[in-house]
C-alpha cells in the first residue's frame, strides 16, 4: 500500500469514527433549537431491543422541554437504538402499553435535543399513541328519570298533559346531548283497578312517552317500552278510605325512563 492509499484509509477511518462518536444514528434533520419538520423513525428491526419496554405512564407525563439527558435516563432508561456516543441529538424508544383484553400497543417515541443537549421536541408513532393507550372508559352508569303519572297524564288516560310534555322536552334535550345507546321506558300503575286494565294503561303511557320523545328527535330505535301494571309497587299503603288511598298510592303511578350506553336489544 503506497503512502497516498494509506493516508486515504486513515482519513476514511477517522471520518467513520467521528460519525460514530457524534450522531451516526440521527435520521431526522434537527435544527439548533431541537426541532424537525420531518422527524423520521427508524425501523423497529434495527433496534438492539426490538421488543421495547413497558413504559411508566406517570414518568412519561413528567417529560417536558428543557430536560437533560440524565433526567430522561431516569424516566425512560437508555434509548433502544445505537445512536452514537457524543453529540447525539436524537433518541428513539420502542414503548409498549398493556391493554385489557387486547394485545399490547407498541409505539415508537422520539426525543430531539437542541444544540445545548436539552430535550425540546417529542414525537410518537403512531401520532395518536397516547389516546389509544388510555384505558377504555367504563360504561356510563344508567341514568334514571321518573315521571309522575298524575302530573304527566290526564286522569285515567295515556294522553300527555302540558306538564308532561314540558318534562319530556327537557328530557329529550338531555338524551340527545348524551346520545345513549339504550333507553328503557316502563309504565306503572297503582293496584286499583283490574290487572288487565292496569297492564294496558301502563303500556299505553309508556308508548306515549316514547312517541313524544321520538317526535322531539330521540332515535326511536334506541327506545324500548313495556308496561308493568301494578306488579312493581313502591308505595307502602295500608287499607284506607278510597280518597286517601288514591293519594297514598301516587308514587306507584309513574313512568320510569332509564338510559345507558349499552345498545338497545332488537325489538320484535
Amino acid at each position: 500500500m503506497n503512502i497516498i492509499q494509506s493516508r486515504s484509509v486513515r482519513i476514511l477511518a477517522l471520518a467513520c469514527a467521528g460519525l460514530l462518536l457524534t450522531a451516526c444514528g440521527t435520521r431526522s434533520v434537527v435544527d439548533a433549537q431541537g426541532h424537525s419538520a420531518e422527524p423520521k423513525f427508524p425501523a423497529i428491526s434495527d433496534s438492539y431491543r426490538p421488543q421495547g419496554s413497558y413504559v411508566n405512564l406517570e414518568n412519561l407525563a413528567k417529560i417536558q422541554p428543557g430536560m437533560g439527558k440524565a433526567q430522561l435516563y431516569e424516566l425512560l432508561g437508555t434509548p433502544h437504538f445505537q445512536e452514537g456516543m457524543f453529540g447525539v441529538r436524537e433518541w428513539d424508544y420502542i414503548l409498549r402499553f398493556r391493554r385489557a383484553s387486547q394485545a399490547d400497543l407498541v409505539c415508537q417515541y422520539k426525543v430531539l435535543f437542541d444544540k445545548d443537549m436539552q430535550a425540546q421536541s417529542f414525537f410518537f408513532s403512531p401520532a395518536d399513541c397516547l389516546e389509544r393507550a388510555k384505558p377504555a372508559a367504563a360504561p356510563a352508569a344508567a341514568e334514571r328519570v321518573t315521571l309522575s303519572a298524575d302530573a304527566s297524564f290526564a286522569f285515567n288516560s295515556a294522553e300527555l298533559s302540558a306538564t308532561g310534555r314540558a318534562s319530556l322536552d327537557r328530557l329529550a334535550a338531555q338524551l340527545k346531548a348524551h346520545n345513549p345507546g339504550h333507553i328503557s321506558i316502563t309504565g306503572h300503575t297503582d293496584r286499583l283497578g283490574s290487572p288487565a286494565y292496569n297492564l294496558d294503561l301502563s303500556l299505553r303511557r309508556a308508548k306515549s312517552v316514547r312517541d313524544y320523545l321520538a317526535t322531539a328527535g330521540v332515535p326511536a330505535a334506541h327506545m324500548q317500552v313495556r308496561g308493568m301494571g301494578a306488579s312493581e309497587p313502591v308505595a307502602d299503603c295500608p287499607e284506607l278510605p278510597r280518597t286517601q288511598l288514591i293519594q297514598c298510592l301516587a308514587a306507584d303511578r309513574r313512568v320510569v325512563i332509564e338510559s345507558s350506553a349499552d345498545v338497545a336489544p332488537t325489538q320484535e
